[in-house]
Order: C-alpha cells, then sequence, then structure tokens
C-alpha cells in the first residue's frame, strides 16, 4: 500500500512540474513575438532589408493614408527616389535651365510625361523629389522654398522666386492671318482672359482691356504642354460662352510637340511651358498668356521645407543620392 501512494505521488509532481515548464516556454515565446513586433513598429518601414530601395517605399504603401511615417521617424539615410519630365517637356527645359542641371540630369532618375502622374508618383513614394507647375500643386505634395523663398503670385510677379517661367501660345504665319484663332487669342490676353489666368496661375497684365463677343464660329485645333492644357481648358470654356459656335479642341504632348506642330500646321495654336528659343522664333509669333513658377515638390512626410538652388541641382545631377547628405 504504501509502495502504491508513493508511486501515485510521483506521479503528480512529475505532471505539475512539466504544467510549471509549459508556461515558462508559453511565457518566453509570447515575449519573443512582442519583440518581433517592436522591432517592425520602430523601423520606419518595417521592412530593414528595404533600406537601399529607391523607391522609399516597402510594398508600395502609400504614404499619404495613416502608415505615413511622423517627421521624427523620418528616415534620411534612405536613397533620393527621383522622377523627372520627358525630353521636350517645357516644364522640365525650364527647370533644368534655371537650375543649372543642364543635360546633366542624373541617369537613375525615372522620366514621366504627365504632371499627374508625377504628383501621383511624389504623393505614393515616401522619399521621392520631383517639379511640377506651380499651377498644378495640391495638397497631395508638399512644395518646397528655394533659396528663403516660397513659390507664389507675388514671388513670381516680383522675381523673388527663381523657379519661373512663362506659360505661351505661338502661331505660324497662316494661323496668324485666321480671325478665329486672333479672336481666341485676343480674349486670352483680354480682362476675362487674365482672370482666368490668375484663377491658379500669374496674370502677365493686371490692366487688360475687356473682350468683346465677336460671334465666330468653326473649329480650333490647340496642342502642346500639359502644364499649360488645364489653363486652355479654362480658357476654351470661357470663349465659348462668349461664341458657342466655336469647337476647341485640345490635346497634350508637350511643349517640343506644340512648338513643331504649329510649325507645321498641323495645329491651329501650339501651347508651351518655356520661351520660344531664337531658331523658334523666325518660325513662330508668340504670345504670354500667364506667368507661372516651377514647383521643386516632395512628400508630405518629408521634414524638409526648403533647399537651395545649388542642393536642387546637386540632387538631380546625382552628386547627392541621399536624404541625410541635403542637411
Amino acid at each position: 500500500m504504501k509502495k502504491a501512494l508513493a508511486i501515485v505521488l510521483a506521479c503528480m509532481l512529475a505532471l505539475s512540474m512539466l504544467a510549471a515548464c509549459g508556461d515558462s516556454d508559453s511565457s518566453t515565446s509570447g515575449q519573443g513575438n512582442a519583440g518581433d513586433s517592436a522591432a517592425s513598429v520602430n523601423s520606419p518601414t518595417g521592412n530593414s532589408s528595404d533600406t537601399n530601395s529607391p523607391s522609399g517605399n516597402s510594398s508600395d504603401t502609400n504614404s499619404s493614408g495613416d502608415n505615413a511615417p511622423a517627421a521624427d521617424d523620418f528616415d534620411s539615410s534612405r536613397i533620393i527616389a527621383l522622377f523627372t519630365r520627358e525630353d521636350g517637356s517645357g516644364t522640365r527645359d525650364a527647370f533644368v535651365s534655371i537650375t543649372g542641371v543642364g543635360g546633366d540630369m542624373y541617369v537613375e532618375a525615372v522620366v514621366i510625361s504627365e504632371t499627374n502622374e508625377i504628383l501621383t508618383k511624389v504623393e505614393e513614394t515616401d522619399f521621392a523629389i520631383s517639379y511640377v507647375s506651380v499651377g498644378s500643386l495640391t495638397d497631395r505634395v508638399k512644395a518646397l522654398s528655394i533659396d528663403g523663398v516660397a513659390p507664389s503670385d507675388a514671388t513670381i510677379i516680383d522675381g523673388s522666386y527663381s523657379l519661373q517661367r512663362p506659360l505661351l501660345v505661338c502661331v505660324n504665319d497662316d494661323s496668324a492671318g485666321n480671325d478665329l484663332v486672333q479672336d481666341f487669342i485676343a480674349f486670352m490676353l483680354s480682362a476675362e482672359g487674365q482672370d482666368i489666368s490668375a484663377t491658379r496661375w500669374t496674370m502677365v497684365d493686371v490692366s487688360a482691356p475687356a473682350y468683346t463677343s465677336s460671334g465666330m464660329t468653326g473649329t480650333l485645333k490647340v496642342g502642346g504642354s500639359t502644364s499649360v492644357e488645364p489653363l486652355m481648358q479654362r480658357m476654351s470654356e470661357a470663349y465659348r460662352i462668349h461664341n458657342p459656335g466655336v469647337t476647341i479642341e485640345i490635346s497634350g504632348g508637350g511643349s517640343g510637340a506644340g512648338i513643331s506642330e504649329s510649325t507645321s500646321g498641323v495645329i491651329d495654336i501650339g501651347m508651351s511651358s518655356r520661351a520660344l528659343r531664337d531658331n523658334e522664333m523666325e518660325e513662330l509669333t508668340h504670345y504670354d498668356v500667364a506667368l507661372d513658377g516651377v514647383a521643386v515638390i516632395v512628400n508630405p512626410a518629408n521634414p524638409i521645407t526648403g533647399m537651395t538652388i545649388e542642393q536642387v541641382r546637386a540632387i538631380f545631377t546625382g552628386e547627392v543620392t541621399r536624404w541625410s547628405e541635403v542637411g
């Protein structure tokens, strides 16, 4: 009997010890998981293996959403994700000319052919930088001050904001003699047209004369700069209120396309977001319809609020490739 009782007690003791060990292992495992979770939360991307990813994002997380990193968490060691417009873009031409980038655009820069796509790329990429027309800015991105001056109507008019250019239309000799072409241009340069320029851009003539409706009819083909295109859409809509018998067909394609197609007569009016070159002015007559700045833009999560022209040039030529080098 005593021997049987001893065996039962020994079994109960063994079971108790096994239960205790199980609890201890479970507790240790729980702490290990918590540690892994904390490490993920404290990483700006949640994935340390993506540190050198040019896109700056893990799993393409939209930085404007709930998962956007706070400024204090911005990982400045990350590679700068560079987006630029294509050759032939008036915005690119003005940007590289004023900043001194010239033909030395960094080979790693991703080329984008549409303004809206540039905005989307910068919005979705935490470590991105690019440039767009000031008239195209939205709160999806952050515009930087340049040499201590923020882009605005006032700073564009007084010239203190250095990244600025004209928005213009151009016509060849045949179009210059077309009454409908000249009437639409007269509208753009009138008080009514300049008021439209002032809605998102900067007017070129604050004392422009009023427009008198002509009762014109016919069709116009307008093409070129995607930066000028939104302005032209508004001009067209307002003009057609005065002249409902007119149809205006508007297409993009870039400033280079607008200039070449207006020279050849494929379109009636070309749109350009850069000044015409000397050889182009020999073939075309141009009219400045608005002034516009070129805004250097970053993702809203980026704590940087301004740069010098030299810093911008260094980034877009590839001399500076990480945010930590910007200062």
